[in-house]
Order: C-alpha cells, then structure tokens, then sequence
C-alpha cells in the first residue's frame, strides 16, 4: 500500500482552524458573498464543488484557514 504524500505543513495545517465564508461573515459583520469575493483568489484558500462547464453551473464551498485570515486581515489593515 502506498503511503500519502504532505505538504510540508500539513500537519500544521490539520491542526489549524478552518471557517466556512458564513461563519467569516458572522465573525466580521460581512454579507458572504464579500467574504467570498474577497478570499477566493486567496492562495491557501481551499475550493470545494466544481467549476461548471457548458451547461453547468459552477459551484463551489470555500475553507479558509486561520493562517490566510490573518494574512489578508493584516494586509487590509490601515496603517496607524
């Protein structure tokens, strides 16, 4: 039986907190859609579903560990 393959933090990763856009969205008082829009492009970001095609929709779920919330939280931070 072969054994799996990890990334290098992969186990760092399995032990970090995931969130859903819903609950990025109750935690910082944005519409899901936003929160969407602002992490799906994010690297790190995982995308769950399928991207569509010719006659499909494309549908997808995003995981966003807490690692990348900070990232992008610190990036759109206003400087003091």
């Amino acid at each position: 039986m072969k054994q799996m393959e990890h990334a290098p933090n992969a186990s760092k990763l399995l032990q970090e907190e995931v969130f859903t856009s819903d609950e990025l969205a109750k935690r910082m008082k944005l519409h899901p859609s936003t929160i969407r829009k602002i992490f799906v492009e994010e690297p790190g970001v995982f995308r769950i579903g399928h991207p569509g095609g010719p006659g499909r929709s494309q549908y997808y779920s995003l995981r966003v560990p807490a690692s990348v919330v900070e990232r992008v939280l610190g990036r759109m931070q206003v400087p003091a």
